[in-house]
């Protein structure tokens, strides 16, 4: 049941949200409006969609709101769940995403869906209406007259019968700038066809796709701004399945970086090389892509990733669920700008999630498990971890400076790790035998391994049976293996510089029940709430943590403070 009491903020921001939406002269769009038409790409006094009264009950803006306006406005106050960036305030923007998933007008579909297929999220058939104001809920109201389509097919009357396809294979139908692809339909001839910007709507059923002319992609994205959503629902996903053969679900990538087996004969970590390639990724002038969107998708059971980047600028994967791809269920690489958030990732015998050589990552309100590192990040700058679920794996997070992958993308700062729930990560580890991975022991809540000026704040961290959080040199924390620094050849003198972790803050973090149950390890006496391993302590800090059982520390020295 919706709550209806309303507090002196909320009238505040109900005010400010109807003078936002309220009419204006013919072709001036109102703030609020403008936010949401530039995100949807939508004109919505074109007949698609309604104009005020897209969030609101009447003609003229402000109360009452329909559904989903009130569902905006709850968003608008709500920092802890709808503030993406975690700066403490909720933007138009923010709020729209915040709200997709929910089905505010109560049919059957959630509010992206609707909005994609030009119908009205707020309203639906018959006087089955809910309409908010200060004083409550008022419901048994008939939506408005002339605000064009209500409720998608299946929703309202059902549309005429289409003609039977033709003998041949049935080929997505193409509308407009928007191609909807159905069951026994090919999920790449749709993206094959669309421009450039152009959305690939997915409706619910199993998808096997046969793959690029190389065997190794299910799906290939190489154009910039592509949408691909799958309309998945409570009832019934979009699930790309692997054929047997494929390595990777779907790759977004420049054209000239989809082949993967052109340089590699194993996409299985360390990725080895073919005869006469060079080491190294591609380097900042070799071409991008730009504005990818995957939504509402399951990718399943694939012999090495799920979903794959290189080169692009701009992704938001929104609700992709990664199950059973073998080695990375998510893993955006030498990539900037990209949102990951509501997806979740189970079954990978490396890294659920991976954000790797990247910059300016969100990864929010995710789930991993089961997987060996749930959540890992490795050379890249300004990534945020927040509200996320992290259990049953190996490690919960492994936040990592890596020699092998140093010479492209150098350093590894500015990694923030706030408010996640971190518990029971003491799955067995298994990774390749052999990996520098393999060597990891179970039970870690979070594994900070080289990188500088990060922060984790905020999380509850429990059930670890060797650390809560570990804090460590990367050279120390590999000597006496075969990884060792004086020993392998990818470490370079660059590198022995920067691989302390240093100017890191640990900061109003409750941990409880760790390191009470290590494996047989070299480093087994450190098991502990907090532990540091490093030369020195570099300027880490740590203050205002609470320990629900007791508190347990092994360091070089004392605990520092955070000044």
């Amino acid at each position: 049941m919706r709550a209806i009491a309303i507090v002196a903020v909320r009238v505040r921001w109900g005010l400010a949200f109807a003078i936002a939406f309220a009419a204006g002269p013919a072709g001036a769009f109102p703030q609020g409006l403008n936010d949401w038409q530039a995100r949807y790409g939508a004109l919505s006094d074109s007949g698609d969609n309604a104009r005020c009264q897209l969030c609101h009950g009447n003609a003229n803006g402000g109360s009452p709101w329909n559904a989903y306006g009130w569902d905006i406005l709850l968003a608008l106050e709500n920092s802890a769940g709808c503030d993406l960036n975690a700066d403490s305030t909720v933007t138009n923007a923010e709020a729209f995403f915040c709200v997709e998933m929910l089905d505010s007008d109560g049919e059957g579909n959630d509010n992206a869906t609707e909005i994609v297929l030009g119908t009205q999220p707020g309203w639906t058939l018959g006087p089955n209406n809910l309409l908010f104001s200060r004083a409550g809920a008022t419901p048994g109201q008939l939506p408005p007259v002339g605000i064009g389509p209500i409720d998608p097919d299946g929703s309202e009357p059902p549309p005429p019968p289409p003609p039977p396809p033709p003998d041949d294979e049935p080929e997505p139908v193409k509308l407009k700038r928007t191609i909807v692809v159905k069951p026994g339909q090919s999920i790449q001839a749709a993206l094959d066809r669309a421009a450039p910007g152009g959305k690939v709507l997915v409706l619910p059923g199993v998808y096997e796709e046969p793959g690029d002319a190389t065997g190794t992609n299910a799906l290939t994205i190489s154009k910039s701004g592509i949408r691909l959503i799958g309309l998945s629902n409570k009832r019934k996903r979009v699930v790309l399945k692997s054929n047997g053969t494929l390595r990777n679900g779907i790759v977004a990538a420049p054209p000239s970086r989809t082949d993967c087996m052109s340089c590699h004969t194993d996409l299985a970590p360390p990725f080895p090389l073919r005869p006469g390639v060079p080491p190294g990724m591609p380097k900042e002038t070799d071409p991008w892509i730009y504005d990818i969107e995957v939504r509402g998708i399951t990718i399943q059971g694939f012999r090495d990733n799920g979903l794959f980047t290189e080169h692009v600028n701009g992704f938001k994967f929104i609700d992709v669920e990664s199950i059973d791809n073998k080695n990375y269920g998510i893993f955006p690489t030498l990539s900037r700008n990209g949102l990951i958030t509501h997806s979740r990732a189970v079954g990978a015998d490396d890294s659920g999630i991976w954000v790797e050589t990247s910059e300016n990552v969100q990864v929010t309100y995710n789930t991993v498990e089961g997987n060996v590192n749930g959540f890992e990040l490795s050379n890249s700058d300004d990534v945020l971890f927040a509200h996320n679920e992290v259990f049953g794996n190996t490690v919960g997070f492994a936040v990592l400076l890596l020699p092998d992958i140093f010479d492209d993308r150098a350093g590894a700062k500015r990694i923030t790790v706030r408010n996640n729930r971190i518990y029971n990560n003491n799955k067995p580890n298994t990774a390749r035998p052999g990996s520098i991975l393999a060597s990891v022991p179970p039970g870690t809540g979070i594994l900070h391994l080289g990188p500088d000026d990060s922060l984790i704040e905020g999380n509850w961290i429990a059930n670890h049976d060797f650390f809560g959080v570990v804090i460590a040199d990367y050279c120390l924390a590999v000597l006496g293996t075969p990884f060792s620094c004086e020993l392998d050849s990818s470490v370079t003198f660059e590198f022995v510089k920067d691989q302390n972790s240093a100017n890191n803050r640990v900061v109003r973090n409750e941990f409880e029940n760790n390191g009470t149950d290590p494996i047989d390890h070299p480093f087994d006496f450190a098991a502990a709430d907090i532990s540091v391993v490093t030369f020195g302590d570099w300027g880490n800090c740590f203050e205002d943590n609470v320990f629900g059982t007791s508190f347990t520390f092994f360091g070089f020295g004392d605990l520092p403070a955070c000044d």
